[in-house]
């Protein structure tokens, strides 16, 4: 008794294209050898072909104009990867977060900018505050002569508060 001989997956799933005549004849000859040798295979080409022709007996139903249309749309639109970039919103946070970048680096540089200046720059006023009792006081020390003249009052103690008892 001679082995049974089966189709294998790949070519179950040619059976179609081999009942419409479309499979390239070394493959057409494999599944003949196959179907003239099986029973099984037989049937299950004999199965396939009687579902074609009741496919055949159903009524043809018309397709609206605008199936193809919204099919394709539906399948693009499930095709289509989600892209970040390509988002309505993506736009208007890039924007927003550009222009809150500049606005802290400008802020950044304005507070730098203060603080170099405020340390490290000397301010002339400071020096006029410093010495601002000698310039109001400056025609009394013209008036005293020479420096000289206000050390030895200096140290006489004429300037020194009385102190309390």
């Amino acid at each position: 008794m001679e082995k049974s001989v089966r189709l294998s997956a790949e070519q179950r799933d040619d059976l179609v294209a081999y009942l419409d005549g479309e499979l390239p004849d070394e493959q057409a000859r494999t599944i003949d050898q196959i179907i003239a040798r099986s029973e099984v295979a037989r049937h299950e080409v004999e199965a396939l072909a009687r579902t074609f022709e009741l496919l055949d007996v159903l009524p043809t139903i018309r397709a609206s104009d605008d199936f193809a249309t919204r099919t394709l749309t539906s399948l693009k639109v499930m095709e289509a990867p989600f892209v970040l970039t390509d988002q309505w919103w993506f736009r208007y946070l890039v924007r927003t977060a550009t222009i809150c970048c500049w606005i802290v680096a400008l802020g950044g540089s304005a507070w730098l900018g203060f603080e170099i200046t405020r340390d490290w720059i000397p301010d002339r006023n400071e020096e006029i505050l410093r010495d601002l009792p000698i310039i109001e006081n400056l025609n009394k020390y013209r008036d005293a002569g020479d420096i000289e003249f206000l050390r030895q009052l200096k140290f006489s103690g004429v300037f020194e508060e009385p102190q309390e008892k």
